[in-house]
Formats: structure tokens, C-alpha cells, sequence
């Protein structure tokens, strides 16, 4: 959260409890929304201190402002979860971003049943990171290796 914070200063992320409700069990770990400036949707799960995932979502249509914002979340994400130097990143989302693209297109084109382009990495031991675009949202999501 404090390095969201840090990184993101003129999108001022909060990080609030959300209420869920539900029988039994409930989500592992505890659960924060975050809310920035921008119509951008995350939500980040730790165990105590240990990051469990991090998922951010915008809608589409989008702006290209909004769209700038978004990719600077995904970065920071990447940056401080996978310890990944700003430029390497800053590469491999806009690579992911293309294929994502890419993917969405080519599946809008087979008329598939499921529409969306997904592209995915391994990050080693730090994580595994994913694109999911359909015709309506992208979603971001960072989560640990298990």
C-alpha cells in the first residue's frame, strides 16, 4: 500500500476495507480496495505482511488519460512485487499489452464463444503476472507463485 501511495502520488491511492458479506469462510487474507482519482478498480490481498494478489480493472470504453493511469498501476505493481527495474516493466507490459490486443482482436475475428485476448508470464519465485481484455473491461492481476 505505502509503496502504491509513493508511486502513484497524483492518482492519491487509498487502500479501504470493503464490506463482504458471505457464509463460511471468507476471502484468504485481508482485503483492501483501492480507490485512486480515475475510474480504476483494484483490489490488493496480503496475508499480514505478505503480499496474496493485486488486481486492477478499468472499463471500456476508456481514455486515453485513463488508459495512461491504468498502465502506470500495472507498473508500479511490477515494479515493487516482481522487482522489476522501471524500463524492464515498462517493457514487458507494453509487450503484454500488444499480445493482449492482439489476442482480443483475433478472437473477436473467430467470433469465439468467450471473447477476450489473456497473455500471461512467469515471473519466478516473485510471482506471475496476466492481461485479461474483453470487450467490456481489462483487467490486471499480479499474484504470488504458489
Amino acid at each position: 500500500m505505502t509503496h502504491m501511495q509513493k508511486a502513484l502520488p497524483d492518482l492519491d491511492p487509498k487502500f479501504v476495507r470493503p464490506v463482504i458479506v458471505s457464509r463460511g469462510t471468507g476471502p484468504r487474507g485481508d482485503t483492501r480496495d483501492m480507490v485512486v482519482k480515475l475510474r480504476i478498480d483494484g483490489q490488493l490481498t496480503c496475508d499480514g505482511d505478505r503480499f496474496v494478489r493485486f488486481e486492477a480493472r478499468i472499463q471500456e470504453p476508456s481514455t486515453p488519460p485513463l488508459r495512461d493511469a491504468f498502465f502506470r498501476v500495472q507498473q508500479a505493481a511490477a515494479i515493487y512485487k516482481l522487482r522489476w527495474s522501471s524500463a524492464h516493466a515498462s517493457r514487458e507490459l507494453q509487450g503484454m499489452t500488444a499480445e493482449a490486443a492482439d489476442y482480443l482482436r483475433a478472437s473477436v475475428e473467430r467470433e469465439d464463444f468467450s471473447i477476450a485476448g489473456k497473455v500471461e508470464r512467469h515471473a519466478g519465485e516473485a510471482g506471475d503476472v496476466g492481461l485479461i481484455w474483453t470487450r467490456n473491461d481489462r483487467t490486471f492481476i499480479l499474484v504470488e507463485y504458489q
